[in-house]
């Protein structure tokens, strides 16, 4: 009997109901003065152009809230964050504007400043450059990715130096955290290893445990590193640092001035860092070391000239041995490559100090090279 009455109500009522819903929502289910809002309080009150505003406000459609937007704007103001910075968080994470201020942002920065002892300008500088971990859940995965960290880590200072650069680890899950770093257990690196590699690579926590695989596969197969080689753990971290793509391209940069797919092996044993370095700066230090000072592949192979800046370390030092040369000051003949590798006190004593007095304008030169 109940059910029959229901049913009764319910097609009775049906008509009106569906009238009344149609003319209040669209199709998103919001109503048109939600959808009409955002993007004029994005242009009127953020700062942005029509056109960027509209095209923000439609990745948030589902989102109906018209006073939302305002409170987030007046927290992160509150926070220290400027408008340029405002923008850029929205710009990055327009749903920024509405998770809840009292219930989700404000515990979460709470928590970041007992843990962390982050300042107010840590954290506003966190926002901007990675908003999208204040949507991630408190005590799900904020505190046990800090808790996580500190394990890491072991200590409070540097989880907070690793956080405030890179705030977007906060936005990884801590599962994937931690079955990567014990994936890398399982490769036989040491806690020390994995917590320098993830200072410095801390943005490939972010993928599965089958990415790390495929590179692996890498390094045994293209590379001929095994995975009890010393050099494996630094043809990891070359590795995970570009991607396939990335790396054939650079592979051909060095094809292109003569290096055989044996010299590349060679060079990946002894200096896998070399991959790390841009297509541009690769050509260009190729350009210079075997077109202009004619050294070849199996040379450069085995040596780490590459890590040496042109502008602020060869180019300068070079200078100051063709001016003594000219000069007639130096009589030994010295190996280009040693010098270079010399700590700057090394070289200022051996090479610039002697000779201050007599060529005061190299000496000055060379000061005015390196930014002094």
């Amino acid at each position: 009997m109940f059910a029959q009455t229901f049913i009764r109500r319910c097609n009775g009522g049906c008509r009106d109901f569906r009238a009344t819903y149609s003319t209040t929502t669209n199709a998103a289910g919001t109503s048109p003065a939600a959808t009409k809002f955002l993007p004029e309080y994005l242009t009127n009150s953020l700062g942005f152009s029509r056109q960027e505003s509209a095209s923000l406000a439609a990745k948030v459609t589902r989102f109906a809230s018209t006073t939302k937007p305002k409170l987030v704007v007046d927290f992160l103001k509150k926070m220290g964050l400027d408008s340029t910075q405002i923008r850029k968080c929205v710009s990055r994470f327009p749903k920024l504007l509405y998770i809840d201020v009292d219930k989700t942002l404000n515990p979460k920065l709470q928590c970041l400043q007992q843990q962390l002892g982050l300042s107010g300008s840590d954290l506003s500088d966190m926002i901007e450059k990675g908003p999208k971990f204040l949507e991630r859940g408190l005590d799900s995965n904020l505190k046990p990715i800090l808790d996580f960290l500190k394990q890491v880590f072991g200590n409070n200072e540097d989880v907070r130096t690793i956080i405030k650069i890179y705030p977007w680890l906060l936005s990884i899950t801590c599962q994937a955290m931690q079955e990567n770093f014990s994936y890398f257990q399982k490769l036989g690196f040491s806690n020390e290893k994995i917590k320098w590699f993830i200072a410095r690579r801390p943005n490939a926590l972010q993928f599965p445990p089958q990415w790390f695989e495929e590179r692996v596969n890498m390094l045994e197969k293209d590379f001929s590193i095994p995975r009890d080689s010393r050099m494996f753990f630094y043809g990891m971290y070359a590795i995970t640092s570009v991607s396939k793509s990335s790396m054939d391209k650079k592979m051909a940069v060095f094809r292109s001035f003569g290096w055989s797919d044996s010299d590349i092996v060679t060079m990946f044993h002894h200096q896998p860092f070399y991959f790390t370095l841009s297509e541009a700066n690769i050509r260009k230090k190729l350009d210079y070391f075997m077109n202009q000072l004619g050294y070849k592949p199996d040379f450069l192979s085995t040596r780490s000239l590459f890590t040496y800046s042109l502008e602020k370390r060869v180019l300068p030092r070079v200078n100051v041995l063709n001016t003594l040369k000219e000069k007639k000051l130096v009589v030994k003949t010295h190996c280009l490559y040693s010098i270079i590798c010399l700590t700057e006190l090394k070289f200022e004593k051996m090479f610039l100090l002697p000779y201050k007095d007599v060529v005061p304008d190299m000496y000055e030169s060379y000061q005015g090279r390196l930014g002094r």
